[in-house]
């Protein structure tokens, strides 16, 4: 398991905040405010932004917990580079895919936890008030004891990562903030301590999560007395009398005290302190982490059994130069919810360069996205949408589509998409997987021609993984002839788009029945003018 210090788990934390936020006002869960939190990895935001990576977490996300939720999303937009952590959740994951009985046991561990964490991460967020702070510290102490009982009562596992999972949170139980939680809690000069913390002559004084105590209470037991034996007759009237109401400013004392002044003193001296120690407690943090990583885990499962077309657990390699290889690959975000989605074979090996050809909404971008969004998959350790597959970690995903924010450079769309294609080229390696979906876009086509062949050799000569999706099959031709690269198009039956991929240059736009299909061809536009009356008609 990935370890995380202390400040990292107060971004955790603040992600954990937004989605108990939305989800305790019954919205859905606002995965753009966390996507805006988390920095770039090896995919830039950009980048997860065209693959759709908001869908791809909805397609995936069967977690259970807030915490999975946000552990889920953050895998998703951080993909791993550690290929011994992805074999180990591929071991856990086949573990827990076979074993029904420990599905069993973790579904009602993550549901016993999704029913405490709002309580435990509210006291976490410090989204609590001094005057109710009492009640909010021991639902997040319960939630803990809560949670430790539930992860006591999961079996054995056989694998390293759940059983490495499962210790991490019954770690918890012998830190010394554990005990600070279970109670008692000593105020001392160097801090919130444990009766453990302390010797026989530490200067002390208890902490008592609660509103009225001895504490409060000794300076009220004048009035009560003088007032019960005034009242029962057992001194004189007169005495008790004088008694009572000489000694009821001691009672008004003991009252504002225990109602005001103690839990204001308590929560700046005491729950604050014991907060910041839970914060920082690595335990506590590994705990966390561990829940998360368990339901993320079992996510995995669950988004498999829901997948109506086949997924597998790819064979991951580290090779020095990236590949991808699958038969039926899917579009994890559609093939979810069409059961007649059509698959792909992919065979990205050895070619270095794939140019894919073809008339628009063909399928070509739906394909790329495929791509990279099993990819993804894969390197956080899911499963994939195909039949078979065979992937090699990649060190950066880069994804550039067509952008229309000229007007925001001086050199207009031809200096702007440059400048995203020279950065993508700088910062690649041979490990790494690029799709360009067309490039030097906005002059003119002799000069695109010239631009892209030499770009193109750039990427041929380091070496990584490229898919270039474009219409000038004349570039095409140009790699062809040279024997660099596979030429890949789509399929047309019948004047329609198969959606499949198969080899070959398309050399038809299909730009006529597409300016037919949405009444602006030729013809419609002769019609037009005549209807008008702007051109006789011959």
């Amino acid at each position: 398991m990935v370890e995380m210090d202390s400040e990292e788990l107060i971004v955790e934390l603040n992600y954990k905040n937004i989605i108990v936020d939305e989800r305790q006002q019954g919205k859905e869960f606002n995965i753009r405010r966390m996507f805006d939190l988390l920095p770039a990895t090896i995919a830039d935001k950009r980048t997860l932004r065209v693959v759709e990576i908001h869908d791809l977490f909805k397609a995936v996300d069967h977690t259970s917990t807030m915490a999975g939720s946000a552990r889920l999303f953050h895998s998703l937009m951080n993909p791993s580079q550690s290929i011994e952590l992805i074999y180990a959740k591929q071991d856990a994951y086949a573990e827990l895919e076979n074993n029904e009985r420990l599905q069993e046991a973790i579904h009602d561990f993550l549901i016993e936890f999704s029913r405490m964490e709002v309580d435990l991460f509210r006291f976490l967020n410090a989204h609590i008030h001094q005057m109710t702070a009492y009640g909010d510290y021991k639902s997040a102490a319960r939630a803990i004891d809560r949670l430790l009982a539930a992860t006591e009562k999961l079996p054995q596992t056989e694998t390293v990562y759940l059983d490495s999972l499962i210790k991490s949170i019954l770690s918890f139980k012998g830190s010394p903030v554990r005990d600070i939680l279970a109670g008692p809690a000593f105020r001392t000069f160097s801090g919130i301590k444990s009766s453990e913390e302390i010797c026989l002559y530490t200067p002390t004084l208890r902490f008592r999560p609660q509103r009225l105590g001895f504490g409060s209470l000794w300076p009220t037991l004048p009035g009560i007395l003088s007032g019960s034996a005034w009242l029962f007759g057992f001194l004189d009237p007169y005495l008790a009398k004088t008694m009572f109401f000489s000694t009821s400013w001691f009672s008004v004392l003991g009252f504002v005290y225990g109602a005001v002044l103690k839990p204001t003193i308590d929560y700046e001296t005491a729950i604050l302190p014991i907060r910041k120690r839970l914060i920082e407690s690595d335990r506590f943090v590994s705990a966390i982490e561990a829940v998360a990583a368990i339901d993320e885990l079992m996510s995995f499962v669950l988004f498999s059994r829901a997948m109506p077309h086949p997924t597998v657990m790819p064979e991951l390699t580290n090779e020095e130069a990236h590949f991808f290889v699958a038969r039926d690959l899917r579009n994890p975000i559609l093939a979810m919810c069409d059961k007649d989605y059509i698959g792909n074979d992919v065979n990205l090996a050895g070619d270095r360069v794939s140019f894919i050809t073809g008339p628009n909404s063909g399928g070509k971008t739906t394909y790329c996205k495929s791509i990279v969004q099993n990819q993804i998959l894969a390197q956080i350790g899911a499963p994939v949408v195909a039949s078979a597959a065979m992937i090699n970690m990649a060190d950066r995903i880069t994804y550039q589509a067509p952008s229309f924010d000229s007007l925001s450079d001086m050199e207009g769309r031809f200096g702007t998409e440059l400048k995203v294609t020279r950065d993508i080229f700088y910062s690649v390696t041979p490990q790494s997987l690029v799709i360009l979906d067309e490039i030097a876009e906005g002059t003119t086509s002799h000069e695109k021609v010239n631009f892209s062949v030499d770009i193109i050799n750039g990427f041929f000569a380091v070496g990584n993984n490229t898919l270039l999706v474009t219409h000038s099959f004349e570039l095409v031709d140009y790699f062809k002839s040279r024997g660099r690269g596979q030429c890949l198009q789509l399929e047309f039956e019948n004047d329609l788009p198969t959606h499949r991929i198969v080899p070959g240059i398309s050399r038809d736009s299909h730009a006529y029945r597409v300016a037919a299909k949405i009444g602006f061809s030729p013809d419609d536009i002769k019609r037009h003018l005549c209807e008008k009356g702007y051109l006789v008609e011959e």
